[in-house]
């Protein structure tokens, strides 16, 4: 888990910034107003007429895509930005993964012959939020860094 959402603006932030620090909003809970509950439910969109949040677009376990206004929601219950490889939606979790792999095929793609700190960046921040072992499934990885994991020294 990378944070806990706090409210709208942090959703929206996430949201908007999707592209830059990867990963997705999965809420524990979405409950409306009707008495619905939907778990595990990934927010894709949250919309503003103004300065006022609006509505919000989520995706339920079972692939159902909603859009509701916020007045019709009564609780979003454990909202958390997690990693694309970390969504417990299955359904999310495979449509994003698929999207983001093919986000890095084409930025390898392009970047071909070429190792900017940028690319390298971007690269790695995309196969971190795939998870490493799949996204080297598929790309060859061999030019990020490798971090090695620290090593303990116990003295005496």
């Amino acid at each position: 888990m990378r944070y806990q959402i706090n409210g709208y603006t942090d959703m929206y932030t996430v949201i908007a910034n999707e592209r830059k620090i990867g990963g997705a909003i999965e809420a524990g809970q979405i409950r409306l107003r009707t008495g619905e509950v939907y778990a595990n439910a990934v927010l894709t969109r949250l919309e503003m007429s103004g300065a006022h949040f609006c509505s919000i677009g989520f995706v339920t376990e079972e692939g159902k895509r909603l859009i509701v206004h916020v007045n019709d929601i009564s609780m979003i219950a454990d909202a958390r930005h997690v990693n694309v490889c970390e969504l417990t939606n299955e359904c999310m979790r495979v449509e994003k993964s698929a999207e983001r792999l093919k986000r890095l095929k084409r930025l390898c793609e392009l970047n071909e012959g070429s190792c900017t700190p940028t690319f390298q960046e971007e690269a790695l921040l995309l196969a971190s939020d795939i998870g490493m072992e799949e996204a080297s499934a598929h790309v060859d990885l061999s030019f990020l860094p490798h971090t090695e994991k620290p090593r303990v020294f116990r003295i005496a």
